[in-house]
């Protein structure tokens, strides 16, 4: 086990805002991944916190887990390179922007039906 695979389960879901059984969740998508210990315990690194964030903040604009997951993997376990976690973020913003055009053609075209009035 590295050093840097420190926090648990319950540190984790504190920090990142979710529950013990969303980080189980996430790591059961590879969103995030854990260290066992000696007793089988998890512990995770710090970074799994923002890897959780960034994978609600894709949930709440459409993305599924598993796009998520394939943005994370891009980025390599505790990578201090801020770059790379930026372009994560925009790949992010990039889908939500396309989901709101998306959603917005749906509007659009239903203001052009015409509904029957009883």
């Amino acid at each position: 086990m590295t050093t840097d695979a420190r926090l648990t389960i319950s540190e984790v879901a504190s920090r990142a805002g979710v529950s013990a059984n969303a980080v189980r969740y996430y790591e059961r998508y590879r969103i995030i991944s854990a260290e066992r210990t000696a007793g089988n315990a998890r512990r995770f690194t710090v970074d799994a916190i923002c890897r959780i964030r960034l994978a609600v903040a894709a949930q709440r604009v459409g993305l599924s887990l598993a796009e998520s997951a394939e943005i994370l993997a891009e980025i390599p376990r505790m990578s201090p390179d801020l770059e790379q976690w930026s372009r994560a973020g925009q790949r992010l913003v990039d889908a939500g922007q396309a989901r709101i055009a998306e959603l917005a053609a749906v509007v659009d075209e239903y203001r052009t039906l015409d509904f029957i009035r009883n």
